[in-house]
């Protein structure tokens, strides 16, 4: 009897023991899922910080080109030329960083498993900082190569091929370690991560043909924009939405294949609009109106999916609302300023006059901001901000910095489209002298200014934002609650 009674509490105290740990091991799992970061995550806030900070240094730059354009004997210690290519530099540099940090943290996000190798991330970060540095630093001291749009050194550019190959290869490792948990939005967004490399590293060559040289350059003007980053955006848009409850699952993921699929193609065979005048065949001047026009469907079909889906989605928190505010503004500017804007431009006999102009400078602005500016934004607060919760005062405060983006965008994007209407007609159809026209439409770049100043209020509120939430949450990637009542 007291040998069956020891057996039986042996057996009890086993079953016991494995419950408590069983308990253990779920509330382990649970906290995981509902605020502690995993390490690929937390290392992607590296990134994302790093992408707002440069984004914050862009809007000072910005401003300080705009007003040297206008008021041509301003003293600088940086001629406009090169502070154009810095400029440049950073709108290409801070998007790309925000990306790699929005890729690692969803794709673990999605998989519900971490990343391949942290070692890699730690690596390519230190590559990416370098390079940039390196970039941004020669093209200030006046050192670059003279080509336009990628005006740094080869080696720089190199560096950041470097970089985005290394994270490309991290994620593919991390699909194939968890291919059982592959979602459509971590697949996409690898592969958007993937093409960014395949078309950055042509660049890194010289390339004695001119015509060779401008179609190559314009993959990463055009191709990096218009496909690789909206493959990337689109999986954050998706694993937003759905982590949301603002979009079903599955009308979510029907849109998402289509716009990976017209975002390839259209992209790929778009980008034949700046082919036009460069020596290739004049069949590129349909295929450019035409797929021109297929990038605009998918933008349309989001439009729809967000218009239903706030229509009838649950309370969202301060914080997913901030987000959603980016990624709206973000949809406004693709939809018009991308796609339908675009596509105008892109008519043959239209894009004969205004192609160069500063019709094209209001476009790249509406563009950059609508494709990936803002959803780069919208990713690297929706990382930094995991697990906080946001004051109504605070929230105030961000809710004002993205209007004053919004502000920004629009006034100097109006503005250099009247200018560059009135320079194409007066320059480009009467034949009045350029310097004449130069002088007419001098007003419109003030204004443009206005907007400048507009959108570097507004950078510095949000980066102010951004700065608080990343001190307060430096040591965790879920804060307490007493913490979270101060940001």
């Amino acid at each position: 009897m007291k040998l069956n009674q020891t057996v039986l509490g042996f057996i009890i105290s086993k079953i016991l023991k494995k419950t408590r740990q069983n308990d253990e091991d779920q509330k382990a799992r649970v906290e995981k899922e509902n605020g502690k970061k995993r390490g690929g995550q937390a290392l992607s806030r590296r990134f994302a910080f790093l992408a707002c900070a440069l984004f914050v240094v862009q809007g000072f730059v910005a401003i300080l080109g705009a007003t040297s354009l206008v008021v041509p004997d301003l003293p600088s210690p940086v001629p406009y030329e090169y502070g154009r290519s810095v400029h440049l530099g950073l709108a290409t540099c801070w998007p790309l960083i925000g990306a790699m940090g929005m890729v690692y943290f969803f794709t673990v996000d999605e998989l519900k498993a971490d990343l391949y190798s942290l070692k890699i991330v730690r690596w390519q970060f230190w590559i990416v900082v370098l390079s940039t540095a390196g970039l941004l630093g020669t093209l200030t001291f006046r050192i670059g190569n003279g080509r336009e749009f990628l005006d740094g050194l080869p080696m720089f550019y190199a560096g950041i091929s470097l970089a985005i190959l290394l994270c490309a290869y991290n994620l593919i490792q991390t699909l194939k370690k968890s291919k059982q948990h592959i979602t459509p939005a971590s697949a996409i967004m690898t592969g958007g991560m993937v093409f960014l490399g395949l078309l950055l590293i042509p660049n890194v060559l010289n390339y004695t043909n001119p015509i060779v040289d401008e179609a190559v350059k314009y993959w990463v003007v055009h191709l990096w924009e218009e496909m690789a980053f909206e493959l990337i955006t689109s999986g954050f848009i998706a694993s937003f939405f759905i982590a949301s409850g603002l979009v079903e699952k599955k009308d979510m993921e029907k849109w998402l294949y289509l716009e990976a699929s017209l975002a390839v193609s259209g992209g790929l065979f778009g980008t034949g609009h700046h082919y036009y005048w460069i020596g290739y065949p004049a069949i590129w001047l349909i295929i450019g109106v035409v797929f021109s026009l297929i990038q605009m469907i998918p933008v349309i079909l989001l439009a729809h999916l967000t218009y239903k889906g706030l229509k009838r989605h649950r309370p969202l928190k301060r914080v997913e609302k901030l987000t959603l505010w980016m990624i709206l503004s973000s949809l406004l500017y693709h939809l018009t300023g991308a796609s339908m804007l675009g596509m105008l431009m892109t008519i043959p006999w239209v894009n004969l006059y205004t192609h160069g102009t500063y019709i094209t400078s209001g476009h790249a602005h509406l563009a950059l901001f609508g494709v990936m500016g803002f959803l780069v934004l919208a990713g690297s607060h929706a990382i930094l901000s995991r697990g906080t919760v946001l004051s109504r005062k605070s929230y105030i405060w961000a809710v004002a910095g993205v209007l004053f983006l919004n502000l920004g965008v629009i006034t100097m994007s109006s503005s250099l489209l009247v200018a560059g209407f009135l320079q194409s007609y007066l320059w480009r159809y009467l034949g009045m002298d350029f310097t004449q026209v130069q002088g007419l439409i001098s007003p419109y770049l003030l204004a443009r200014v206005a907007g400048g100043s507009f959108y570097t209020v507004g950078s510095i509120l949000f980066g102010w934002r951004i700065v608080n939430v990343w001190w307060l949450t430096r040591e965790d990637g879920k804060i307490s609650e007493e913490v979270s009542k101060r940001i």
